[in-house]
């Protein structure tokens, strides 16, 4: 592999013959330095694609500013994506992130929460699990002045991003029936009651309205859960022509028992799943999932939380980010034997 060698200050004053001092004075606007070769410093950094490295510079003047990011699991490529939104805004920014995962367990998150208010940090993102369950500390990091952007999730104070509302789920649910599936299951796999809420509702609602038969398997948070939630609902009469996972993560486990059941994707059951990660467009047959821009997410969080540095005392903001369909090779009309089978 060729390493590509990042233009530095010492590259610079090189090319303009300086020393490095000048060059950095020169980037600072600094009176001292002369317009002149201001002037060329400023054209050879164009020139050689320099890039200042903010978070160093800060680090040298003594000023270290930083935010702190929770999410609940390490193993669900949405919340990296979401953590590389916020890193790349941050970054820009001059801050650094310091990152917390607290492997959707009760205790740990709540020992998280008091990390974060012990190390004060200039704020922090918040995807929780049990935050309801522990209000002295949510509202200890709001009373403290800190800047708060909770993700999903609302807590009076914080600013908030709202995604995955009813009408990504029914976005997902219309693309089923509009192929002709009448046997929709729903692999509903969370780390306590009331996660996902409002796919839940979207479900039972499109259901009823349309007087179809439920096939919904409720289970844990991890692929072996998915696996044997499945096979329950494979081996349902009738038995679902469509299957959606309350995750692209959990879609995993949705294929491997689909296959273990001598079943292919999606010639006699289609898969489909949400957040439209990595894994969505690399599985075969790549998985049709509903995309809420999980980088997005992350540097909108990023940007609140430094409107809110800036401006403290401003109304609480809540961000709503659209849902998109991205419709891919594990959804296909249900083969007729496959339908008759099932009912």
């Amino acid at each position: 592999m060729t390493n590509i060698k990042k233009t530095t200050m010492r590259d610079i004053a090189k090319r303009v013959n300086v020393s490095i001092n000048t060059v950095s004075l020169a980037l600072q606007n600094s009176e001292l330095v002369h317009p002149e070769t201001k002037a060329r410093v400023l054209e050879a950094v164009q020139e050689l694609g320099y890039a200042p490295n903010v978070m160093a510079q800060n680090l040298r003047r003594g000023v270290v500013h930083a935010i702190g990011v929770m999410i609940p699991d390490t193993n669900n490529f949405h919340f990296w994506d979401i953590v590389e939104g916020v890193q790349d805004e941050a970054y820009k920014n001059g801050y650094g992130v310091v990152l917390t995962n607290t492997r959707l367990n009760r205790e740990r998150e709540l020992e998280t929460l008091r990390g974060l208010l012990e190390n004060r940090y200039s704020g922090v993102v918040l995807a929780t699990t049990y935050s309801e369950q522990f209000p002295a500390e949510m509202d200890n990091l709001l009373r403290l002045g800190g800047a708060v952007v909770t993700l999903g999730r609302t807590w009076k104070g914080a600013d908030r991003i709202s995604y995955f509302r009813e009408d990504a789920a029914e976005m997902l649910l219309e693309h089923l029936y509009a192929l002709g599936h009448r046997h929709i299951g729903f692999v509903l796999g969370v780390a306590k009651e009331g996660l996902a809420h409002e796919r839940l509702v979207a479900y039972q609602n499109f259901i009823a309205e349309r007087n179809l038969v439920p096939l919904l398997e409720k289970c844990g948070p991890t692929i072996p859960d998915s696996i044997t939630a499945t096979k329950r609902l494979l081996s349902n009469h009738p038995r679902p022509t469509a299957i959606m996972a309350v995750n692209d993560y959990l879609a995993l486990g949705v294929y491997r028992a689909i296959g273990e059941h001598g079943l292919k994707i999606p010639d006699d059951i289609s898969v489909a799943g949400f957040d439209n990660t990595m894994i969505a467009e690399n599985l075969y047959p790549s998985l049709t999932s509903v995309d809420v821009g999980g980088w997005q997410i992350g540097s909108m969080a990023a940007r609140l939380l430094f409107e809110r540095i800036a401006d403290p005392k401003r109304p609480q903001q809540i961000v709503e980010m659209p849902a998109r369909l991205f419709a891919r090779e594990s959804t296909a009309p249900p083969n007729i034997k496959t339908t008759q089978s099932a009912d």
